[in-house]
This record gives structure tokens, sequence and C-alpha cells, in this order.
């Protein structure tokens, strides 16, 4: 009997760290969509373990040495460091490399900008593996087009949900608002606080819940505003990856008001439209790629964007036809990032 393939898998998995985030979401989802779908042998390496257990270096050479195909799915340390390394090491081994994306900042980091130095190493060896899949349409085309990549294909985030689930009806006249994702001041909590204000001000019916993990710099700054807006605002903790969903359902509308300008494809926008909620975001880098300005949600101004973020929650709230609208909208449009979606693209480079 033929040996299955071996697919090594290096990554943020954040298991023995309870790291969870999109990037430790994306990784583990990655895993999961080659077991469901192929047939093959797989294997992981964490690098938030490095720290921890330096010797599953030496774990980690040996499955390199045996797998016939490499997926790397790195952050900006280890696509500038562990890459070349592995790239040279396949020339050794013979296997491949499969490089898939996590945000949006490949092509500054490969031309350099004032964020970040040209890496011209990195962008010449990775045209020479077998597939980039970047998350976002606009980094694949500049990716071929300014840089002259031939391996390059865009490959969505995706979730693994039943595409036949159904709203949540709106009952009575309450209006749950959610924000989810990690809670710090560049996430753009400061901006749903403000709105907390206005909303009390104005005798709205309504309240926000917080969903995330809190970074230590800005928890005492969170937990304050949180106590000065109890009345509306809750703090609920972690969501673990199978209970968004069925939480999410509960809720009308979701908050996103981020001031990372180069954020790739969000979870949050993504386990948003799959719950079928709407999306009132800042203008960030790809925000018009995924979110459809007035159909699927608001996009407003990246820089001061209070009144406009203020203004269109409000819309909203006074339109519940309007509403009811654009969460099937949003629901339909998740089906562009299903599973299947994904698979069809991957299982292609596998």
């Amino acid at each position: 009997m033929r040996d299955k393939k071996r697919i090594l898998i290096v990554g943020a998995f954040g298991f023995t760290t309870n790291q969870l985030d999109g990037q430790t979401v994306k990784t583990r989802n990655i895993k999961d969509l080659i077991i469901k779908n192929g047939d093959f042998q797989v294997y992981q390496f964490d690098t938030l373990e490095v720290k921890r257990n330096p010797l599953g270096l030496f774990l980690f050479l040996w499955r390199l040495m045996q797998c016939h195909t490499l997926i790397l799915i790195p952050c900006l340390n280890n696509l500038t460091y562990i890459f070349p390394v592995v790239f040279y090491l396949s020339k050794i081994f013979r296997y491949e490399i499969i490089h898939i994306c996590i945000g949006g900042w490949q092509i500054e980091y490969f031309k350099g900008n004032k964020q970040f130095r040209s890496h011209r190493l990195q962008c010449n060896l990775t045209k020479k593996i077998k597939a980039i899949l970047p998350e976002m349409m606009d980094v694949d085309q500049k990716l071929k087009e300014e840089l002259n990549f031939k391996n390059s294909e865009y490959f969505p985030n995706f979730r693994f949900f039943e595409t036949n689930t159904k709203q949540k009806e709106q009952c009575s006249n309450d209006f749950r608002l959610v924000f989810m994702a990690r809670i710090n001041k560049k996430k753009g909590y400061p901006t749903v606080f403000k709105f907390a204000e206005s909303a009390r001000n104005l005798h709205l019916n309504l309240t926000i819940d917080f969903y995330g993990p809190i970074e230590h710099e800005d928890k005492e700054d969170f937990l304050k505003q949180l106590e000065r807006h109890k009345d509306i605002v809750t703090y609920k903790g972690i969501l673990q990856p199978q209970n968004i969903q069925s939480v999410l359902n509960e809720y009308d509308l979701m908050l996103f008001p981020t001031t990372y300008y180069t954020e790739g494809f969000p979870g949050t926008v993504l386990d948003a439209y799959i719950a079928g909620l709407p999306v009132i975001a800042t203008n960030w880098k790809y925000a018009q790629e995924f979110i459809d300005n007035g159909l699927t949600g608001y996009i407003v101004p990246f820089e001061h964007c209070q009144d406009e973020f203020d203004k269109r929650i409000i819309e909203l709230y006074n339109d519940r036809d309007k509403l009811r609208r654009m969460k099937n909208a949003a629901q339909h449009k998740s089906l562009l990032y299903s599973a299947n979606t994904a698979w069809s693209v991957l299982s292609k480079y596998l």
C-alpha cells in the first residue's frame, strides 16, 4: 500500500498558550480543512511554542525532512527568519512549499514602505515556491501585476458552517449590538463607548456586548469605561470558536471601528455575515473588498468616524425593514467564504 502524502503545517496554533485570535483560528481551520477533505498524514508545528519548548525545533526538523508538502502560515517574523531556512532546506529534502497569507501586509513587506524595509530575498524566494495564497483579491492582483508573481491565487478566509442556517427573528423592539475582536484601543472600542453615550442621551432602547481577549495595556481603561456605561454595555468574555455562531445569532448588528489600516479579512466580519449581521466598520485598506456599503453593512471614514458611525447605527435602529434586508444580504455574502469554496482553491496545490 502506498504511503499517504505527508503534510506539515507550520503556524500559530495557540493550543498550549491559549491564544485565540484571527491568526490562530485561521491556522486551526486550515488544518481541519485538510483533514476533513483529504486523505493525508497531517502534522503541525506551533510557532508559539518555540520559546516555551526550544527542543521542539528538533521535532520540527525531523517532520520537515519527512514531509512532502510544507504549508507555511507565517506572521512577519516567521516570514523573515523561518521562511528562507525552510526554502533552502526544501532543495535538500525535496518538499514543496505553500505560503498561506494572514492579513494584508505582504505587498508593503516585499516592496518596503514607511513601516517595512524591503524584503527582496523573501520576495524572490516566494516566487519560486509552489504557491502563495493571499486572503485579499487586491493583494493577489498586486502580487501579479506589480511584483510579477506567477504562483499567486486568491484564497479566501473561511469558516465551517451550515449554509441553510436561519436568522433569528427580530423580537420586540430591543436592539442588540456586538463587538467581537481583540479588545484594545486600535480595534476601536473607544468609538463604541462614545456611541453608548449618545445612545443614552437619545434614550435608545439598545444594549452593547463586548467579546474578546482584553489586551494588558488597555485593560485599566477598558474596565473603567465599562463601569461608566454598565447600564447598556457588558463584557462577556472570550467566545470559543464552536460557540461563536450560536451566540452571534442573538444580535442585530456587528460593530468594527478598527484603526488598523492594514487589516486583512477580519474573522469578525466573516462570523458576522454567517450569523446574518450587517457590519458597521471603518474604511480600512480592504474594507470595500469585503463590505458592500449600504448592502451588507456600512463603511464609515477611517479617521474621525464618530459622527458617521453613530448616524449609521441609529439609521438601522429606526428602520428595522432595512436592517432585515441587510441581514439577508450579509448572510448571502457568507456563502463566498465557506469551507467548500476554500477547499476548491487549496486542493489544487495538494
